[in-house]
């Protein structure tokens, strides 16, 4: 469990590292005056990270800019569930790990993840979803649900949403 949770913070670490470096990409494109995305204003899919030596599993959930839409995110998501193929709560557990506070402008070739991990020992599940709910302005944002890539063990940690760790 240490190791996991370890492994969960290097990668959040890692990201916070990087975070200086996208900073000025997200700034040379944007202004910070755009819109708060909302789930029509985003692509979002969820994918395997490059497999590793680490006791954890990798997944990265990317938050693209719909065509022609500019808008900012950041913070946690809420109310996550992992779902069977039928759309039924598979109660994976979760645990905390967000981390610090960050918001990214997505728009063009710009957006936004969340990283998660789990660990590879133990029992795994295979969701065919996962459904959370966006981070609001003073509330919570819009419920959404995106297919799920692979098998998942319990219990599971996601940072809060930044730019990609490069």
């Amino acid at each position: 469990m240490l190791r996991k949770s370890a492994n969960i913070g290097a990668l959040a670490a890692t990201a916070a590292l990087v975070l200086g470096g996208t900073a000025t990409a997200q700034a040379a494109g944007t202004s910070s005056s755009a819109p708060w995305c909302t789930g029509s204003d985003l692509v979002i899919s969820a994918h395997d990270m490059r497999p590793t030596t680490s006791p954890s599993k990798g997944h990265v959930i990317r938050f693209a800019a719909a065509e022609g839409v500019t808008c900012t995110i950041g913070g946690t998501v809420s109310n996550v569930r992992f779902l069977d193929a039928t759309g039924q709560d598979m109660n994976v557990a979760l645990t905390g790990g967000q981390g610090e506070y960050h918001e990214a402008t997505v728009h063009g070739i710009f957006s936004a993840v969340m990283y998660v991990g789990s660990p590879k020992a133990g029992p795994q599940v295979t969701p065919a979803f996962v459904r959370f709910d966006l981070p609001g302005q003073g509330s919570l944002g819009d419920r959404v649900t995106t297919a799920w890539p692979s098998s998942i063990g319990g219990p599971v940690q996601m940072t809060n949403i930044m730019w990609p760790v490069s």
